[in-house]
């Protein structure tokens, strides 16, 4: 019998190993992250009909791509009579980002990270001066 290890905070219900893999897995496809940025444009909401005008994919597939995204605590929704109201669930998306930027600090002192060169010898651009030119 082997231990499960849970290497991470719990939300919605599953233990962090599980919630870190069902939210990544439902990041890793490029519709659905599309998905999730029109909904972030949009205010956060969006009805199924809205989302389903987004692409030129059949209706079963935008099913599966939101059945997905539930499945990973990332949107909910709700029904206002024959509509389904699809939802951001920002808490969810905040357990990917904190786990993102864990690697923006050092794992000994948990202090920021100093932009070191990569492999091109260039150090990384900090986000006020990317797109600007000299």
């Amino acid at each position: 019998m082997t231990a499960m290890v849970d290497d991470g905070p719990s939300h919605g219900g599953s233990g962090g190993a599980d919630a870190y893999e069902a939210i990544f897995t439902a990041l890793a496809h490029p519709a659905r992250r599309r998905i999730l940025i029109s909904l972030n444009f949009a205010g956060g909401a969006m009805t199924a009909g809205q989302i389903a005008g987004l692409f030129a994919h059949a209706w079963p597939t935008t099913t599966r791509h939101l059945q997905l995204l539930e499945a990973a605590g990332i949107l909910r929704h709700e029904r206002q009579g024959r509509t389904r109201l699809y939802r951001l669930n920002n808490a969810r998306l905040a357990l990917a980002r904190d786990w993102l930027t864990w690697f923006e600090r050092d794992p000994v002192t948990a202090k920021e990270k100093v932009s070191e060169p990569d492999e091109t010898g260039t150090a990384a651009v900090p986000a006020q001066y990317r797109g600007r030119r000299a």
